[in-house]
């Protein structure tokens, strides 16, 4: 019996085939070359706790923006509706509808594209669409705009959103997660 064994290389995955069959999804290609070339120097340890403070304490702050964010504008409704001359009701209520909505509808899509291309450029770009957003929000010349200014800041608090948890659980091992 023939059996052909081949080995085809995914994106950051490698799968195994026998006889045209897969059988198995190794880890990604990038764990296994720095799983092979570990070294135990005292300052790479060091730096290595280091930078997992720095994730979490990037990830602690854009959460708190993007959820900050989406319930602060409530406080400042009635002044936004007095400044563009409309009620309280109906159309301005979309400047919290349409940043909410933009999240639930693209998140799942964005956390799918991370899983494809790496969490970090999706929470960079997520940083950079949620900033500018927000200079556009505050910049906004009419309700219109600002409502456009808000769904554009949605999609960069759903790239934030998309990574956050994940970033966090890739960066600390599940004993330093555990509550003691």
């Amino acid at each position: 019996m023939n059996k052909e064994q081949r080995s085809n290389t995914y994106g950051k995955f490698e799968a195994v085939s026998v006889n045209g069959v897969a059988h198995a999804i190794t880890t990604p290609m990038r764990a296994v070359h720095h799983a092979a070339n570990l070294r135990s120097h005292h300052t790479g340890e060091l730096q290595d706790q280091t930078n997992k403070w720095i994730v979490l304490a990037l990830a602690a702050t854009a959460t708190f923006m993007t959820t900050l964010d989406s319930s602060i504008v409530n406080i400042g409704l009635p002044s936004i509706a007095h400044t563009f001359h409309t009620g309280i009701s109906g159309t301005t209520e979309w400047i919290i509808i349409g940043y909410l909505v933009v999240i639930a509808a693209v998140l799942l899509t964005f956390g799918r594209l991370a899983d494809m291309i790496g969490r970090r450029p999706i929470f960079l770009t997520g940083l950079v669409v949620f900033i500018l957003g927000s200079a556009l929000s505050g910049l906004a010349p009419s309700l219109l705009l600002l409502i456009l200014a808000r769904l554009f800041q949605g999609i960069g608090g759903a790239l934030i959103f998309s990574v956050n948890v994940a970033m966090i659980t890739s960066t600390f091992s599940s004993h330093e997660r555990m509550w003691r």
